[in-house]
């Protein structure tokens, strides 16, 4: 098999995905504009998020944790919560969920 290699520009998410026949995983590239943010949500896996630009905070079970550029975050399963962009900038993160994150 060669190497899958797609850019966040051109793909919807999940950009790597079950069409590219990954293995245990997915990935997504989401961007929070200013003043928005993801759902307030739980799920039965747990996921990890690389912020790669920007700021917030990352609500988890009611307690608010500050992240930054840079930051590899592990939220795990069964926890309800939310990313929210606080800067002035985009907050724009690489998440990586389980295949049966999107299996239907």
């Amino acid at each position: 098999m060669n190497p899958v290699i797609k850019n966040k520009n051109n793909y919807k998410n999940p950009i790597l995905s079950i069409e590219d026949k990954v293995g245990d995983y997915v990935m997504l590239y989401v961007v929070h504009k200013k003043g928005e943010s993801s759902p307030d949500h739980t799920h039965q896996w747990e996921h990890q998020a690389y912020i790669t630009k920007g700021e917030g905070v990352l609500v988890c079970n009611g307690q608010e944790y500050p992240i930054i550029e840079g930051d590899c975050i592990l939220v795990p399963a069964n926890q309800r919560h939310q990313f929210i962009n606080t800067g002035e900038k985009n907050l724009e993160r690489v998440t990586v969920n389980p295949r049966n994150s999107v299996e239907n």
